[in-house]
């Protein structure tokens, strides 16, 4: 990809917009706040709300990963409690745009899906996976935070599991926690997503939107939003004290971060290269 290519690509056929992650050279990593990736993004959803053509969205990344997560290089400008508190603060509003768009949105996770692009998933109403992709909360190995509200979509038990061991999912692993609904050999995903697509794009508009807004109150309702400030709050005073201590065998992550990716990645899935789940 030449550095002037748009690092998010859409298209709309069949009242189907298609939303593109397009930064494969580094797997798609996101940015948050004025100026992002899902700052972009979310706009470009908003918009394509207000457009008549438009009956539904998908989501999906170019290339290997639909997105490897946060860019890791924020958590160097970021030193107190606060700061944390502010930025996450921008990324979880964001993520509350796009569940409260009023059009149906599929997250297509063509491949890695970990972190920050889990937890923005999480936002979306469905989610379809190509047997391809991994499914994580990668961050939690050198000391970062995100389970959020993970918990709704496949119960304490595997939230807690997911966040305390390191573990990637398989995308058929993910379906069966329903972390996402259904996962297909990757020959056929984009066929399956478009078919979905179709089927949504022609519902009763009006219908559609109401049935979503009902599933979305029941979770208002069993504690969503009360859930997502108490964690902001929390996860703000853990990242803050918590990543520039975090070390793997007396390192610390934040010393391995200067020394390069690939110094950092090693010390990172050192403890985690063998999965644990069948």
């Amino acid at each position: 990809m030449t550095t002037d290519e748009p690092r998010l690509l859409r298209s709309v056929t069949g009242g189907v917009a298609t939303f593109t992650l397009n930064r494969p050279d580094r797997l798609n990593a996101m940015d948050h706040g004025p100026g992002s990736l899902q700052r972009e993004l979310v706009d470009a959803l908003e918009a394509a709300d207000h457009d008549d053509d438009v009956r539904c969205s998908v989501i999906t990344g170019a290339g290997r990963a639909f997105s490897s997560g946060g860019e890791l290089g924020a958590a160097q400008e970021l030193h107190s409690s606060s700061d944390w508190y502010w930025f996450l603060k921008q990324e979880d509003d964001d993520n509350e745009r796009i569940r409260n768009l009023r059009k149906p949105t599929i997250g297509a996770i063509n491949g890695m899906c970990f972190g920050a692009a889990l937890i923005m998933a999480a936002n979306f109403d469905i989610l379809v996976a190509s047997d391809q992709a991994k499914i994580g909360l990668i961050e939690t190995r050198f000391g970062g935070t995100g389970v959020d509200v993970l918990a709704y979509h496949v119960g304490p038990q595997w939230a807690k599991f997911m966040c305390l061991s390191g573990e990637l999912l398989t995308a058929r692993k993910a379906q069966e926690i329903g972390l996402v609904l259904a996962t297909f050999d990757d020959d056929i995903f984009a066929e399956k997503v478009a078919d979905l697509g179709r089927r949504i794009a022609a519902m009763p508009p009006g219908a559609a939107v109401m049935n979503r807004r009902v599933v979305n109150g029941a979770l208002n309702h069993m504690g969503w939003g009360s859930q997502k400030d108490m964690a902001l709050a929390m996860n703000a005073v853990a990242n803050g004290d918590q990543l520039s201590h975090a070390t793997q065998d007396g390192r610390p992550f934040s010393e391995l971060m200067k020394q390069g990716w690939k110094t950092f990645k090693d010390a990172r899935d050192e403890p985690y290269k063998s999965p644990w789940l069948d």
